[in-house]
């Protein structure tokens, strides 16, 4: 109970509410977990090595250390951790495409993997890359991992004999997995409407129609993301010493730096905004 009220008051000192909240939630998630009476010994001081390590982070974070600070923000917004499962999860399957044949035909679970048509767009995109390198269109139906033998018509095949099924599944499932694991999800989907006359296009937040939402859709966060980075400025920032001849040509330099957060904030909320891509049906 010490280490949660240390836990608790570190919190605290986050500097935004949704980074309080965020934290208040996933520290009282592990605590429960820690002192769920079915667990084994060794489960639960692993849980509490967890939660240490967690209160030294946030230390570091609130000390203004900066890769501290990234890891709280990663952890809050989906970058890493569960919250970025549980916005990827639904990305990975599409509801509304037959099932794919099987390539083994006794074997279920020898289907392909789905790619969604978000999933497509993200991988499609450097953007939402974390290597910068978007892939091929080709390459979502034929992987390159996949030697040439797969094809039954192929030259290679005609020499050395059909590929094996077996590895085949392998293939494309183990290039499935270690390239959405590489995508930095979104955490809305953005609807740009174009109307039929020749009028600028409008955009929403809210998925309408069939298109199904992503992550923390109708929260707001991108928009509050945006506010907390603040506007790029032409204008270097005034410094905080400013001579009276300066002050009286341009009083209100001075006068917007109470109302936004300081530098080091701004900064690290640009670098995330870097880090998630928009997601946007047209």
């Amino acid at each position: 109970f010490a280490l949660y009220r240390s836990l608790r008051r570190q919190a605290r000192l986050l500097p935004h509410e949704y980074l309080r909240q965020f934290f208040y939630l996933r520290l009282s998630t592990y605590i429960r977990s820690a002192l769920d009476a079915g667990r084994k010994d060794k489960q639960r001081l692993g849980t509490f090595k967890r939660l240490r390590k967690e209160l030294s982070t946030l230390k570091l974070a609130n000390d203004g250390h900066r890769h501290a600070f990234d890891r709280v923000l990663d952890l809050a917004y989906g970058r890493k951790g569960p919250l970025r499962w549980s916005i990827m999860a639904p990305l990975l399957s599409d509801p509304t495409v037959p099932v794919p044949a099987r390539i083994i035909s006794p074997v279920e679970r020898s289907r392909p993997p789905v790619y969604s048509p978000e999933l497509a767009a993200l991988l499609l995109s450097p953007y939402s890359r974390s290597s910068g390198r978007a892939l091929k269109p080709s390459h979502l139906h034929k992987p390159p991992t996949l030697p040439s033998r797969a094809d039954p018509t192929s030259e290679d095949a005609r020499i050395f004999g059909p590929f094996s099924k077996r590895r085949e599944v392998n293939i494309r499932w183990r290039y499935f997995s270690y390239q959405w694991k590489r995508i930095n999800p979104p955490i809305e989907i953005s609807v740009k409407q174009q109307e039929t006359q020749k009028t600028p296009s409008q955009e929403g937040f809210a998925p309408d129609g069939g298109i199904r939402g992503v992550g923390l859709q109708g929260t707001g966060l991108l928009e509050e993301l945006k506010t907390l980075a603040g506007a790029v400025s032409t204008r270097p920032v005034a410094p905080r010493r400013i001579d009276s001849a300066y002050r009286s040509q341009s009083p209100s330099v001075a006068a917007d730096r109470g109302s936004s957060p300081n530098r080091y904030l701004r900064r690290r909320y640009r670098e995330l905004l870097d880090r998630i891509p928009i997601l946007t049906y047209s």
